[in-house]
């Protein structure tokens, strides 16, 4: 059952204009934009889970080299954890799942990022624009 869920966030992530992904950059590094999907957060009995791409902020045209990661927060709790990762190669296509079963549930602690994320997925933060509607779209304009 992992690995169908798994294969669809795998799908969701180059999904066209009909799924409705919206992919903010909430914090970049030297090398890498950190990308929130704000229309797939899902709250789930006490869980909300939302995916985050790390996408690098320098390569080739047309690389789309990149991972996401699903974290998961207990809002009310003020705890998260990671569900797992999904990395994907410089055509797109995905290289390989990492799932996290069961991990430890940790305290969110301000100013990191899942203190950040915590604000994005369970308190309605929105990163300012521009927003892509996929990664494709975001390497496409050039890794801003």
């Amino acid at each position: 059952m992992r690995i169908a869920a798994w294969t669809g966030v795998a799908a969701l992530t180059f999904a066209g204009p009909a799924a409705a992904d919206t992919w903010q950059a909430f914090s970049r590094s030297t090398h890498n934009a950190f990308m929130a999907e704000v229309d797939g957060i899902a709250t789930e009995g006490e869980i909300t889970s939302i995916r985050v791409a790390t996408v690098p902020r320098e390569g080739e045209a047309g690389d789309l080299s990149h991972s996401v990661e699903t974290y998961q927060f207990r809002c009310r709790a003020d705890q998260w954890r990671t569900a797992g990762v999904v990395e994907f190669g410089p055509d797109g296509a995905e290289t390989g799942q990492y799932p996290e079963e069961d991990a430890e549930w940790e305290p969110v602690r301000p100013d990191t990022m899942p203190g950040y994320l915590k604000e994005i997925a369970c308190d309605g933060a929105r990163a300012q624009p521009p927003h892509w509607p996929t990664i494709l779209a975001f390497v496409e304009a050039g890794r801003p």
